[in-house]
């Protein structure tokens, strides 16, 4: 599977799945491609630099079919999929820097990073009036 970069790959897993692999064969069988959902279940927790100098950072994916997924970035793609990987799931806001202390969450099943506590809060009030989805 080939994307121009990591944010792009790791977006393509989390909100579309993984891709499919036997597309030609599921056209002339007539069964639509299952709805296949993955999240994150391996991360780093900071940002590492290698003896060259170049950061490095890295996640790892796992689907509900049994997939897993490495993505791994170097450089200011490496900072970029940090922030990604940690932006608040309420409002969206990324780390202010790389050693921000985040909020992680585990809430049914499922760890939810949040900037602060409010974001938390709200983030749970939504979910119990309006449901999972």
């Amino acid at each position: 599977m080939y994307h121009p970069n990591s944010i792009t790959a790791l977006q393509q897993l989390l909100f579309s799945g993984p891709p499919s692999t036997s597309a030609i064969t599921e056209e002339k069988s007539g069964n639509d491609k299952k709805n296949v959902s993955c999240h994150i279940t391996r991360k780093s927790q900071n940002i590492s630099r290698m003896r060259n100098g170049v950061e490095y950072y890295s996640v790892e994916v796992s689907c509900d079919d049994g997939s897993q997924y490495g993505i791994q970035a170097y450089g200011d793609e490496a900072i970029d999929l940090y922030k990604e990987i940690h932006k608040c799931c309420m409002c969206g806001m990324p780390p202010k820097e790389e050693k921000t202390i985040l909020l992680e969450e585990r809430i049914d099943g499922t760890t939810y990073t949040f900037d602060n506590n409010g974001c938390a809060l709200i983030f749970k009030k939504l979910r119990s009036v309006m449901g999972e989805e």
